[in-house]
């Protein structure tokens, strides 16, 4: 079903625009009649339809010079101005025997890509109408007294200004509607991305709440282990550390849900970041061997948010068990944290020693939910959305000597001298 609005006023913007086009053309053909061929012609009224015609394209200009909804019948009143200015000049400079009359077919194409079905055919009609009324206007005495030569120049000069629309106006009006389908396209996927995010989100939510109650009975039950002298040290030592791990997880999250209701935001130095994260890493990954290669990263920030890190770190964690699950015997992974000042940019690429990414789910991984050997991708999804809402980019392949990369790209703030590496 067609729409009755058109998104943005843009679109009707190469109409107007070709028509001063038109306008010159017109004035260079009158003004040849007149003076190289010297036609009697009511040059007077010639000269009055086109600064009409001037007029309201002005007046058009005038109107859509700012980006606004506007009715499907804005193109059709385009449109049907062009067959009516276009058969007045006509009617005054010798009617259907004007080599011009075939340019009446150039509303209709382009009514055929800015109109609806029944809006076109009304388009059709009257530029039909216009053809056959200036065919029965037109007396034997023009026929009589046309000039053949002059009559094949200007057929020959009609197919070139009608090749030159067709490249103009037509092309520019489909690259506009692709370029809207596109961008429609490109919203109603991150649509159903953040309807996904938003599920997700207040699911965590509810499952952080619930998992409040039963760490802190976890914690009571600890506490009165340690006076029963029978039990493994190293077994309860073990257990008391992931409890930590878990309530520091959880605190976290709260401070970071507070912060995120927010919309806080902090320009922090790229060193002081990158020292942050490795710390992190190694208080949730303290068994797993990290190799860190750091470039040099003085004078640089960037814009942080809260939910950055937990991104960067679903990244590395999907890394850690990949690299243990797959390859036990060298269970590590690299991280690599690369500048890019040419492009205002921070790389931080994550590689693991397993077997990589599936071939069938490379594509699909981080862009929605999919079924993986781990689970159903769902920390890649939200870091690839967290990445997406910071200006930032996620791109996942294979390594060519074994392994998958997590590639994050992120974008650096102005060079801040006060800054000190940390």
């Amino acid at each position: 079903m067609q729409s009755k609005t058109i998104k943005s006023s843009q679109q009707i913007r190469p109409i107007v625009k070709a028509r001063f086009s038109f306008i010159v053309l017109q004035l260079i053909a009158i003004l040849l009649s007149q003076f190289w061929i010297q036609s009697e012609l009511p040059f007077l009224t010639l000269y009055a339809i086109v600064a009409i015609e001037t007029a309201l394209n002005v007046m058009f200009v005038y109107l859509y010079r700012t980006n606004r909804n506007v009715s499907i019948n804005a193109y059709f009143i385009q449109v049907v101005m062009d067959i009516l200015f276009l058969t007045a000049l006509l009617y005054f400079s010798g009617g259907a025997s004007n080599p011009f009359v075939s340019l009446l077919l150039l509303p209709i194409a382009i009514a055929s890509v800015t109109l609806p079905k029944h809006l076109l055919l009304v388009v059709t009609l009257l530029a039909m109408s216009a053809y056959s009324g200036l065919l029965l206007t037109l007396s034997p005495h023009d026929l009589h007294h046309m000039n053949m030569e002059q009559h094949l120049f200007g057929m020959w000069l009609n197919f070139l200004l009608s090749a030159f629309v067709v490249v103009l106006v037509v092309a520019s009006l489909i690259k506009a509607v692709n370029k809207q389908e596109k961008l429609v396209s490109k919203q109603r996927e991150d649509q159903l991305r953040q309807e996904q995010l938003l599920s997700l989100g207040a699911a965590a939510a509810q499952f952080a709440h619930r998992l409040a109650t039963p760490l802190g009975t976890v914690h009571l039950i600890s506490e009165e282990l340690q006076d029963i002298q029978t039990y493994d040290e190293s077994l309860f030592n073990q257990l008391d550390q992931e409890l930590n791990v878990c309530r520091r997880h959880l605190d976290d999250f709260r401070a970071m849900a507070e912060q995120v209701k927010n919309n806080a935001k902090q320009c922090l130095g790229s060193q002081q970041f990158i020292n942050d994260l490795r710390q992190e890493v190694q208080l949730s990954f303290p068994s797993t061997k990290v190799i860190w290669q750091v470039g040099e990263l003085a004078n640089l920030s960037l814009m942080v948010a809260p939910i950055l890190m937990p991104a960067l770190l679903n990244l590395i964690q999907n890394a850690v068990l990949a690299s243990k699950t797959d390859n036990p015997n060298d269970s590590h992974i690299e991280i690599t944290v690369a500048p890019h000042i040419a492009n205002n940019t921070i790389v931080i690429s994550i590689r693991d020693h397993g077997v990589g990414f599936a071939n069938d789910t490379l594509l699909q991984l981080g862009s929605e939910l999919v079924d993986s050997k781990h689970g159903l991708g769902m920390g890649v999804f939200l870091s690839h959305v967290t990445l997406d809402k910071l200006g930032g980019q996620l791109k996942l392949y294979n390594h060519q000597q074994g392994g998958a990369v997590a590639e994050v790209t992120l974008p650096l703030l102005a060079a801040q001298p006060e800054l000190d590496n940390v």
